[in-house]
């Protein structure tokens, strides 16, 4: 009895001993999102029970110093806190082994350690979605062997997007896939992100078939979680953009005594005063942008929702031009009979109006500083040219008389059904997609006379009806059976496109008025057109891994396109790929504590590309055959008007081959992704000009040839936390070498030309041994110094080579060596494709502090600067730029700027020379984000969950060696002539010049 009452005073002692030592510690647990999470598992480390986390993520247990809390949660990484003296710590859990993190695929799933396929997966945070305008633009430069260039620059216009360079002499836009709906990138909000994959080689892509060929991005968009309570969220941001860069060009004086040098000075100049008109300064502005997003976020046991709305409003650097758009998103899931059977959908609307300004970018530039912007006594209220000026229109007058807006309204609709068969693993889903896409364009100018006339005010409007409608039927088995792992696809699918527009127009509308009924009826126009398309597919998929080290993976798709002809609808795309997962092997052994994964991946596939015209191989009726008879003028139309494709026109075909690695080390703090692919395409589509002597218009689509690709892919990435310091260094870096390998049509001369500026000589070709879009140009050998050297300039037979040529003038190379220079003298010059692109990017937190950086660069591509060609040719009555200051004279001969002449006799100016060809290279901090959160008992008194303050600031410095305003090129978009084919890209016929962009904003959880 003693014994036991002894024993009982020792419990008691002890247990008020460690009573004494305990306190309550209090806390919260949040992702690395920074939202909180719920039912987080809290305990003392060796001890029974604990504690779970609320709905607002805050727990509150009683431990003594020095005990050890452990925290876990599905899906997380368990982490472990020792107590301290503080009572109060704030937790964070990051994404458990990156071995277990789902990546999405086509019309599926996979684990990233069973991955076989080239797929690159980046979460909305890392595209640092808050502060991105566009999700195009907010994914440039960060993804390995994804190209995302400038096309306009104007507000709301997208991005030119290739995967793995060009496969194509036609489209190399990449398949959109929104939800499991075909769309386009631009209607998602990038707040609204929540994971993007781009499928680049075949294993991942062929289950795309057709429409795969330029590769194929996945967009997942935000959804809701189960059991979790209703969250508020909120981003905005207010900033403001400026031109990141001007050209330097001549003031009025400078212009003057250039010309007076020269010899060309008008009387009518030599008395002006002053510096005159800075046409740039009168037409770029410092415009405001503002950007909101709100969402609200949660979920049952049995359903999920997300519903989040948007809103921004860009106004443009150039005047009269902007963009302000408003989009609502909901995605809702909805399960039932104990989740057997689950429904969702996906809703995204979006209105917008874009205002265009259709200034030619160049006409700023070489406009004369002497004229002034405004004159009332002319017709529009603007100075119009005098008659020894260049016949150019008044920059600020083109952009205030000119209302051109596009108002358009885009829905995307995804809804699906999914049922468990019965049968462990086996499910099927019924998923259908509605794409509508309405527009109405709107373009007037009022009367005016910029001094070469007078023209009449014009109302064009036309508007556009787009439909596509999708239905997939699908089955799909998924199970483990001891160390075999079997997923399994089954699949039909059928598309349709129908496209709907008219328009019409009246010139002389009256003042004060915008309606097409009030123009004269004697003044109009009409127009209208429908194109429907349609495609059916059949396709299957299976993927099995072995105790997780051997991996395979098979696909195949067959689809029928309505645009080929008969006895050629069908294309066939297999893929087949396999993956070792190295580490899993017992010989590993204790490598596995330093290695966290180590995969190899190998793959091959055929994808398609079907991007050609609706009706190319069906002769169609063509309208406007109008004629005269009885003295009526009767209104016709006929067919063998326009030429017609060969029946037998098929499918373009891209087999890829492909090797990968991919490697983590240290507890997945350091890892690496390498790909290495082969690409070539078969069957190339390309519209044939025919003569024009046939007298049938327009051109024949044909397979005009084989393009290759090859190239290097490397990711790097390393993250570490440092004491309260988390810091990420990601690198990315990829090669691509375009090659033409045949051209299976046309003359023996196996080329086909590109980008002509103005029509004065091919710039850009597609030639066998070279890449798309290849330079090629007259070179030049520097500035002959005196008459005679130039005239000394001969070929072995005495012949003089530029007999025109003076002192000061440019020596081009006799390439074909028959004695003169015309553009038979044009060799290879350089290549638009980069030698390599990279991106870095870095982030660090401390306590509350958050920064992060983002660079991008190319290195060793070409750009042909047609800008710089129209501000130093020298021969016309316009402006140029402050380089032909430093024109040769015979005091100033240590340049190779050519004399200052309007004669030009030696054709210095001539566009198919290399003087017009720069180096494209550049390295550029795209964006610097600096941030603060608040610390949760600051803001929890003024009910708000989380509070964090950033300013950004985008385009912050380039360094190049290029002379026009940004080397951020794509392909040309045409708006200020130039053509817009495959061909123009690392042309510069006059491009929107980029903006610098800093804004200041706050993101909200209630």
């Amino acid at each position: 009895m003693k014994r036991i009452v002894l024993m009982l005073f020792l419990a008691t002692l002890s247990l008020f001993s460690w009573a004494q030592q305990a306190i309550t510690v209090k806390g919260t647990v949040k992702d690395t999102d920074n939202n909180p999470l719920s039912g987080v598992s809290v305990v003392i480390k060796g001890s029974p029970g604990g504690t779970m986390t609320n709905t607002d993520g805050n727990f509150s247990i009683n431990a003594a110093k020095g005990k050890v809390l452990v925290f876990s949660y599905v899906g997380m990484q368990k982490t472990e806190v020792t107590v301290g003296n503080s009572t109060t710590i704030q937790v964070v859990l990051s994404d458990d082994d990156q071995l277990d993190e789902v990546v999405v695929v086509g019309y599926g799933t996979v684990k990233r350690k069973d991955l076989t396929g080239a797929v690159a997966s980046i979460t909305g945070k890392e595209m640092q979605a808050d502060v991105a305008k566009s999700t195009s633009a907010a994914l440039q430069g960060r993804v390995a062997g994804v190209s995302v260039s400038s096309v306009s620059g104007q507000p709301g216009a997208g991005m030119s997007i290739n995967v793995r360079g060009l496969s194509s002499l036609g489209s190399n836009t990449p398949l959109y896939v929104i939800d499991g709906v075909y769309g386009d990138i631009n209607m998602v909000d990038p707040s609204d992100v929540a994971s993007l994959e781009v499928l680049k080689d075949a294993a991942a892509a062929a289950i795309y078939g057709s429409r795969a060929a330029n590769g194929v991005v996945l967009i997942t968009t935000k959804g809701g979680k189960k059991n979790t309570a209703s969250t508020i969220s909120t981003s905005v941001y207010t900033g403001v953009q400026r031109i990141a860069k001007k050209l330097d060009v001549l003031d009025a004086q400078q212009w003057k005594n250039i010309m007076n040098q020269s010899g060309y000075l008008p009387k009518e100049a030599i008395d002006f005063q002053g510096s005159g008109t800075n046409w740039q300064d009168e037409v770029y502005r410092t415009a405001p942008i503002t950007k909101a997003n709100i969402g609200i976020t949660g979920g049952s046991e049995t359903s999920t929702y997300n519903v989040s709305g948007g809103y921004i409003n860009q106004e443009g650097i150039l005047i009269n031009s902007g963009y302000e758009a408003f989009n609502l998103r909901t995605k809702n899931t909805f399960s039932f009979f104990n989740n057997h059977f689950r429904v969702g959908n996906t809703l995204l609307l979006t209105t917008a109006e874009r205002k265009d300004n259709r200034l030619t970018i160049t006409d700023p530039l070489r406009q004369n500083p002497l004229l002034p912007v405004y004159d009332a006594n002319q017709l529009g209220g603007y100075a119009g040219i005098l008659p020894w000026m260049k016949n150019m229109d008044n920059p600020v007058g083109y952009s205030k008389l000119f209302d051109n807006k596009l108002n358009k309204t885009d829905i995307l609709l995804n809804a699906y059904a999914e049922v468990d068969l019965g049968i462990e693993g086996l499910k099927y889903k019924l998923n259908f997609g509605y794409n509508r896409n309405n527009g109405r364009n709107y373009n007037f100018n009022a009367p005016y006379n910029f001094g070469s006339g007078a023209v009449q005010s014009r109302l064009d409007e036309s508007a556009y009806f787009n439909n596509q409608w999708l239905i997939e039927n699908t089955l799909h088995f998924d199970r483990t059976l001891g160390k075999h792992t079997i997923s399994a696809l089954l699949g039909y699918s059928a598309q349709e496109n129908s496209n709907r527009s008219f328009g019409a127009g009246r010139s002389d509308i009256p003042f004060g008025t915008n309606s097409i009924g009030a123009g004269s009826t004697t003044q109009q126009s009409t127009s209208g057109s429908l194109q429907e398309n349609s495609l059916v597919s059949l396709f299957s998929r299976v993927m099995y891994s072995y105790d997780s080290k051997y991996l395979f993976s098979a696909s195949v798709r067959r689809d029928g396109s309505s645009r080929f002809g008969n006895g050629h609808h069908y294309g066939v795309f297999p893929s087949v790929s396999v993956g070792w997962n190295v580490m899993n092997e017992n010989f590993f052994g204790d490598l596995k504590n330093t290695v966290n994964e180590f995969k190899l991946r190998m793959s091959y596939g055929v994808l398609g590309n079907q991007e050609i015209g609706n009706y190319t191989t069906q002769n169609i009726s063509s309208s406007g055959i109008n004629y005269i008879q009885g003295g009526q003028w009767w209104m016709g139309s006929s067919t063998g008007i326009t030429w017609v494709s060969p029946g037998n026109l098929s499918w373009e075909e891209t087999k890829t081959s492909n090797i990968g690695l991919d490697a983590s080390f240290f507890k997945g703090k350091l890892s690496l992704t390498a790909d290495y692919y082969v690409q070539e395409t078969d069957d190339v589509l390309l519209d044939i000009a025919m003569p024009g002597s046939t007298g049938i218009d327009g051109s024949r689509t044909m397979n005009a040839g084989v393009i290759t690709n090859k190239g290097f892919e490397l990711l790097l990435n390393h993250k570490n936390t440092v004491g309260e310091l988390t810091y990420n260094i990601g690198v990315n870096l990829s090669t691509v070498k375009n090659n033409v390998k045949a051209i299976t049509v046309g003359s023996s001369k196996q080329e086909f030309g590109g980008y002509n500026p103005q029509g004065e000589g091919t710039i850009t070709w597609a030639k066998v041994g070279d890449p798309i879009g290849a330079f090629y140009a007259i070179k030049t050998a520097g500035l002959f110094q005196t008459d005679e050297e130039a005239q000394a300039y001969k070929t072995p037979d005495g012949k003089v080579i530029q007999p025109k040529a003076k002192a000061g003038d440019i020596r081009f190379i006799d390439f074909n060596g028959d004695g003169q220079i015309t553009d038979d003298d044009r060799q290879y010059a350089g290549s638009p494709f980069p030698d390599f692109s990279y991106g870095i990017r870095g982030s660090v937190a401390y306590k509350g502090f958050d920064l992060g950086v983002f660079f991008d660069g190319l290195q060793g591509n070409k750009i042909y600067n047609f800008t710089r060609a129209r501000m130093e040719s020298m021969n016309e009555f316009t402006n140029f730029g402050t380089n032909v200051l430093n024109a040769w004279s015979p005091d100033n001969r240590n340049t190779d700027v050519p004399r200052f002449t309007q004669q030009d006799e030696n054709n210095n100016r001539r566009r198919v020379s290399d003087r017009w060809l720069e180096d494209g290279s550049f390295f550029r901090l795209k964006t610097i984000e600096l941030g603060y959160t608040f610390a949760n008992e600051l803001v929890s008194k003024i009910h708000v969950r989380d509070l964090r303050v950033f300013a950004s600031m985008d385009n912050v410095f380039i360094a190049t060696k290029y002379k026009g305003y940004t080397p951020d090129l794509g392909q040309n978009d045409d708006q200020n002539g130039g053509g817009s084919s495959t061909m123009s890209r690392g042309t510069d016929h006059g491009r929107f010049p980029s903006s610098r962009t800093l804004i200041f904003g706050l993101q909200l959880n209630f």
